[in-house]
């Protein structure tokens, strides 16, 4: 059955083979991004199946009137995907604060300004699903990201909330955390490089050269990344959230224990602070 996505982020890397992906299954696209001229060629393969857009989802304004133009152009709305993303990299002292802002902007505040432009209309309707892409690093944390992985886990904890506040409704949500695409997301198009000040050399610094030397030799498939997030949206019961990568799943699960195992040796002070009386909350 034919969908119409709409897609934030979709001139290159995983947005760009989501769109694609979605198109070549039938599907008819809204593909948005800062400059809607790199979406030409979309447009001209796929025709009237293709509406692009500029987008600069930290406008709140420019969202709405672009979520309103996608439902008059092909009447409907079914899977909207906030993929649109920026890193800076720089240990947090050395960001200047602009840069953490603006980063906070495009990678949280637009998928709320996107999610709630889109609400209403997949609320009226009763059905939707949107999919959240997020980042492995939302649950980590690695030096130089802090910025852009604490927005990514703000996304995550506002769709856990979204989840439970529209699935009443017939609004699904699925929370996707990539590991390690091979995009260019380490290039100089996606991530820029702040200056490192030498006491933080030993940490961002050398995570730096780690990211460096990944380069073009990240595991992931992003053509196969942009394969499973079709196939999550045609599923009656997808699941809420999902790492993509052999990797991914490794390091969250690592993530997990380690989590588990911290709340497990500090319980008796956890405990602590109960009033001597008090029963457990339900």
């Amino acid at each position: 059955m034919s969908q119409v996505w709409l897609i934030t982020g979709a001139s290159r890397g995983l947005g760009r083979r989501i769109a694609e992906a979605a198109l070549a299954a039938g599907h008819r696209v809204a593909a948005t991004a800062r400059d809607a001229d790199r979406l030409a060629d979309l447009a001209d393969a796929h025709g009237e199946r293709v509406l692009t857009a500029s987008l600069d989802v930290a406008d709140p304004v420019t969202v709405q009137q672009v979520v309103a133009r996608t439902t008059e152009h092909f009447g409907a709305l079914d899977v909207v995907v906030n993929n649109a993303g920026q890193a800076d990299f720089a240990p947090i002292e050395d960001t200047p604060a602009e840069s953490f802002s603006a980063q906070i902007a495009t990678n949280f505040w637009g998928v709320v300004h996107v999610t709630r432009a889109a609400l209403p209309i997949l609320r009226e309707q009763g059905s939707g699903h949107f999919i959240q892409v997020s980042s492995l690093g939302a649950r980590m944390g690695t030096p130089g990201l802090a910025a852009y992985q604490s927005a990514k886990a703000a996304v995550n904890v506002f769709s856990m909330s979204l989840t439970k506040e529209v699935g009443p409704l017939g609004i699904k949500v699925t929370i996707v955390e990539p590991g390690n695409l091979r995009t260019d997301i380490l290039t100089a198009r996606s991530m820029t490089m702040l200056p490192i000040s030498e006491p933080y050399e030993q940490t961002v610094g050398a995570f730096r050269g780690q990211l460096s030397s990944q380069n073009g030799k990240q595991p992931g498939d992003p053509v196969r990344a942009a394969a499973a997030i079709i196939r999550l949206a045609g599923m009656p019961e997808p699941p809420k959230r999902v790492v993509l990568g052999s990797d991914a799943l490794n390091f969250a699960q690592e993530a997990a224990r380690e989590l588990a195992d911290s709340d497990d040796r500090w319980s008796h002070i956890s405990k602590s602070i109960d009033f001597p009386d008090s029963t457990p909350a339900a």
